[in-house]
């Protein structure tokens, strides 16, 4: 059982570990961003301490129906919630953010091919 100022030392610690992770607010929560896009918080509202992360939409819903722990997230299909109290690993925790961080990191750009002229043609000057 995390107390709120473990829950949030062990996902900074988690969440700062990726590259290119930093760590801002979001409506009161400390937030974690990649490229600027945000892929995991963890704040207290109401007395309870909760870490929000996000998942492709199947893993979600199935996470909520498969493990009471895991609720989802009210404004977002692919947003899953789990009261820091609840965590029974942090390994699993880290697993989740992780995956998180992965759907919100920016995949590298494709490489531009050289402009090359057609077989049979020559290249405009």
């Amino acid at each position: 059982m995390a107390t709120a100022g473990v829950a949030l030392a062990k996902v900074r610690e988690i969440c700062l570990s990726f590259p290119g992770a930093r760590e801002g607010d979001h409506f009161g929560a400390s937030a974690f961003y990649v490229k600027g896009k945000l892929f995991a918080t963890c704040g207290g509202k109401h007395g309870v301490c909760e870490i929000v992360f996000g998942l492709e939409p199947e893993h979600a819903a199935a996470l909520v129906a498969s493990d009471a722990r895991f609720k989802p997230y009210p404004r977002d299909p692919r947003a899953v919630v789990l009261d820091a109290a609840n965590v029974k690993s942090w390994s699993e925790v880290r697993a989740l953010l992780s995956e998180s961080y992965e759907l919100r990191k920016p995949a590298s750009a494709p490489r531009k091919r050289a402009k090359t002229s057609a077989p049979g043609r020559r290249a405009r000057r």
